[in-house]
């Protein structure tokens, strides 16, 4: 194997198999759970975009875990009519 070859090949697993690592972290959950999520968050986060903006995808970030993407610890979106929501799971 040349190397030209087994470093694409080492960058393409990681962009591949990547995405898949990190669903494994998040959860799918109900408005309810996700609305009790947040408020019994025991630090402060912060949303992103901010609520002020009108966005179809929403963030909450612990900035004590570190740079985004590593601090999300939220999700909400909605595709079409369909909202959903994600928790990060510990």
């Amino acid at each position: 194997m040349n190397h030209v070859f087994g470093a694409w090949h080492t960058l393409l697993q990681r962009a591949v198999l990547g995405p898949f690592d990190t669903r494994g972290r998040w959860r799918d959950v109900s408005v309810a759970q996700f609305q009790a999520f947040l408020r019994e968050y025991p630090r402060s986060i912060q949303e992103r975009p901010r609520i002020t903006r009108k966005a179809g995808h929403r963030e909450w970030m612990d900035p004590t875990l570190g740079s985004w993407p590593a601090n999300a610890v939220a999700k909400a979106w909605t595709r079409g009519r369909n909202p959903s929501y994600q928790i990060r799971s510990v």
